[in-house]
């Protein structure tokens, strides 16, 4: 009955700030409110004309804020949505027009005044704004009353819109200044090229008059001498073929100066085509970019709003450390290095032309674009070689760049620039983001702000060398969910066999961290209970599918968005389960860890449960294809060869990274990885965090269902009908750290078929690893795993 009051007075609401919308707009300034004798020519009748003055007297057009708040607030009646979601909305709709209102008052005085005689004739100009103009020229003056406006119209656009004014003066200083030097640029070249056409004509025409000049002198000499040969023998006539020879010799000299005009045309226009070309040539300018300016947004009063009828408060920005300037990169230094590359290129024979520097917080790419008839692998095999010539620092070539003809070849900053988390935190685009599970990762090569929601993933494998980043980048992961989502939104399983790296998690325990009942530990340190936890977590995803079965819902989006229907239903959190490390569960557990990771991987996305693995040993036997085949999203730090890197990322590449939190990040769906540099997070903005967040009540405890501890025997599958002389050979191929068939052979005197079956055995057992052709099998575990097993 509740929600039909409220959708009643919702329409209510609606309709009343519709008609009272009509009544604004359709109303006639020369109509007045005269009582109900005369017939109106409102469009609302007499409602229309009551209702209509007042408000055009007061704001004129801009009084249209009274019914749009009145339509808002009914649509949030209706809906059953929060009014405060549109009240920053409406509060700056509302200073706009006060501020529109004087403004207009304004023009109609300066400007308009005697155009329109009434003063609500525009439908602009009113009252309010009219006293309040009025009232800052009394104060202020007439300069004054424009300072004033202008210090408001900046400070509304620097609410609203999160703009930096003087970034934006500088940037468009500088965007005039580079298009003053290019316009300067192309006219020295016109005027270069005016001259140098100049000088070529004049040559050509002061060779042309000399050598016509020459043909003058000659023609007459031997006129004058025929002549006089002629005179001195009278008796010597002219017969008509002599004639004809001396007219065809008029024609032949005639037909000479045609020709070599014409030929003195066709070069003053080639010429002049080779001086427009190389004009067009030196404009042909380098595009050097710049860092990316990242937007910033207001997480903190996103915050305050979202916990602002709740106990439980998200952490501020004020713990994170604020971020250094950016380093600004020197353009000359930029095209130094730019044409140290190409004469790289060109020294090996692979022509081509860079056609822009992107420069970022930690590498600059520059991008090729080859010459016809050069092949991309001539650039692919040139990384160790480029790599000599920079200096020895890492070259990563793109070939070509996605979406791009062009090559990419990506060189190290000599001065780079330190991530910080809190820009990442802080950017327009994180906060705008409605997500629970956005990760704020880092920054790409161009220096904007990289983030990803876990959620689409859905689940995230980390590889990478030691100290590559690794630790660091799941702390980012952890720190950036900590500041987005409360204790019953999203819940932690934390794994960490090194024992160190997640322990300062500890303080999130009755808050985000869970456990199952039966276990002792909420970071989980050992394997027995790492495999206890994901059984736990298995029991939790198969109770939620059948929650979601009785609900008849597909996914935890659609649950959350019934739930806001029916209270009654119960509170499902997401849950993410971290393992730092895999490499060091895969040993001692092998197949018992493998299993539930699997199961999780392929099932769990719908419930809300996501998987976040890291291993610092990106092997096949850590990595294998069931685990890798439902992890497609993944993320390779630097590693040590081109193996580990197809291993993880399904192409080379990460071999050629930096370290220090520098990856590549392959998108599900994706071909090709996006570099990223990772955000920094220190141990003392962790422990600010951590303390900001046990220091607020405890809400009540949730744990995962129990599990009971497993046996060995009921572990490891051992029963009954197993080998006898499966334990001895379990202690033989630990002994002599190899295992074969015919290694038992010999050395239990039986066949090849119980052999082979034993072998199989000790592969299910997590003793040995798998098949791998002509490899030999490793063994993966020590004597105190086989007594674990076999229970000595």
């Amino acid at each position: 009955m509740k929600i039909l009051k409220k959708e009643m007075i919702g329409l209510f609401l609606m309709v009343l700030g519709l008609l009272i919308s009509l009544s604004i707009i359709g109303y006639d300034y020369t109509e007045q409110p005269g009582g109900f004798t005369n017939p109106p020519e409102s469009w609302l009748g007499h409602f229309g004309v009551f209702v209509g003055y007042p408000c055009h007297m007061a704001l004129g057009y801009l009084s249209l804020i009274l019914p749009l708040t009145l339509l808002i607030a009914g649509y949030t009646f209706f809906s059953s949505k929060s009014f405060k979601e549109y009240y920053k909305f409406l509060t700056y709709c509302f200073s706009l027009c006060i501020w529109l209102s004087i403004f207009f008052s304004i023009l109609k005085i300066e400007y308009l005044s005697g155009i329109y005689d009434d003063a609500n004739q525009t439908g602009l100009t009113n009252l309010i704004g009219y006293n309040l103009s009025v009232f800052l020229v009394d104060i202020f003056g007439y300069l004054g009353r424009v300072l004033i406006m202008t210090l408001l119209a900046m400070y509304f656009v620097i609410l609203v819109f999160k703009v930096s004014i003087y970034e934006k003066i500088s940037f468009f200083k500088d965007l005039i200044s580079k298009k003053i030097q290019i316009i300067f640029n192309k006219i020295k070249n016109f005027f270069k090229g005016v001259k140098e056409k100049f000088l070529k004509i004049k040559n050509k025409y002061s060779s042309q008059t000399d050598y016509d000049d020459s043909n003058e002198k000659n023609s007459e000499n031997i006129i004058q001498t025929n002549s006089l040969e002629i005179t001195k023998n009278e008796k010597i006539s002219l017969d008509e073929s002599q004639e004809v020879q001396i007219l065809n010799n008029e024609l032949d000299l005639d037909q000479i100066n045609d020709l070599d005009d014409n030929n003195i045309d066709e070069d003053i226009k080639a010429e002049e085509k080779n001086i427009e070309e190389k004009s067009d040539h030196n404009n042909d300018h380098l595009v050097i970019d710049e860092e990316m300016y990242i937007e910033e947004g207001d997480l903190d009063e996103k915050i305050n709003e979202e916990n602002k009828y709740l106990n439980y408060k998200l952490p501020e920005l004020k713990f994170l450390d604020e971020p250094l300037d950016i380093i600004t990169h020197n353009e000359d230094i930029l095209k130094e290095k730019g044409e140290q590359l190409s004469y790289a290129l060109n020294s090996f024979g692979v022509s081509g032309k860079i056609v822009r520097i992107s420069p970022g917080p930690v590498i600059t790419l520059f991008e090729i674009e080859p010459a016809e008839g050069v092949r991309v692998n001539k650039f692919t095999n040139l990384s160790e070689d480029l790599s000599r010539i920079m200096g020895g620092k890492r070259v990563r070539i793109i070939a070509p760049i996605p979406g791009s003809r062009s090559v990419g070849i990506e060189l190290p900053n000599d001065s780079p620039s330190i991530v910080y988390l809190k820009s990442i935190l802080n950017s327009k685009k994180y906060v705008e983001n409605k997500s629970k599970l956005k990760i704020a990762l880092g920054k790409t090569t161009t220096g904007d702000a990289f983030f990803f929601e876990l959620n689409k993933m859905p689940h995230l494998l980390v590889a990478g060398a030691t100290g590559a980043g690794k630790s660091v980048c799941i702390n980012t992961i952890i720190i950036s969910i900590l500041y987005n989502a409360k204790p019953d939104e999203v819940k932690f399983i934390l794994m960490d066999p090194k024992k160190v790296e997640l322990t300062t998690y500890k303080s999130l325990v009755g808050y985000h961290l869970i456990t199952a009942k039966n276990l002792d530990e909420y970071v989980m340190t050992t394997s027995e209970n790492s495999v206890s936890i994901l059984n736990s977590a298995i029991n939790e995803m198969e109770r939620r599918f059948q929650v979601f079965s009785d609900v008849r819902v597909r996914n935890l989006d659609e649950y959350n968005t019934k739930r806001n229907r029916d209270s009654s239903l119960e509170n499902i959190p997401h849950v993410i389960v971290i393992i730092d490390e895999l490499a060091d569960l895969m040993m001692t557990s092998g197949r018992a860890i493998e299993e539930p990771i699997t199961r999780l991987a392929q099932k769990a996305r719908a419930v809300g449960m996501h998987l976040i693995v890291a291993t610092q040993r990106p092997s096949v036997d850590v990595i294998t294809g069931l685990i890798k085949s439902n992890f497609p999203a993944r993320i390779s730090f630097q590693v040590s060869s081109k193996i580990d890197s197809r291993t993880i990322i399904d192409q080379m590449g990460a071999e050629k990274l930096l370290g220090r939190g520098d990856m590549l990040f392959l998108l599900p769906g994706s071909a090709s990885p996006i570099r990223v540099h990772n955000a920094y997070v220190t141990l003392d903005e962790i422990e600010q965090i951590m303390n900001h967040i046990s220091s607020q009540p405890k809400p009540d405890e949730v744990k995962l269902p129990e599990i009971k501890k497993m046996e060995s025997s009921n572990e490891f599958d051992i029963s009954d009908n197993q080998d006898e002389l499966l334990k001895d050979a379990a202690v033989l191929v630990v002994d002599v750290q190899q295992a074969s068939v015919s290694l038992l052979q010999r050395k239990f005197r039986i066949g090849y078929s119980r052999a082979g079956r034993i072998v199989d055995e000790l592969e299910s057992l997590g003793i040995v690893s798998g098949y791998s052709g002509s490899k030999a099998r490793e063994v993966l575990v020590d004597h105190t795993y086989i007594n674990e097993i076999f229970g000595d």
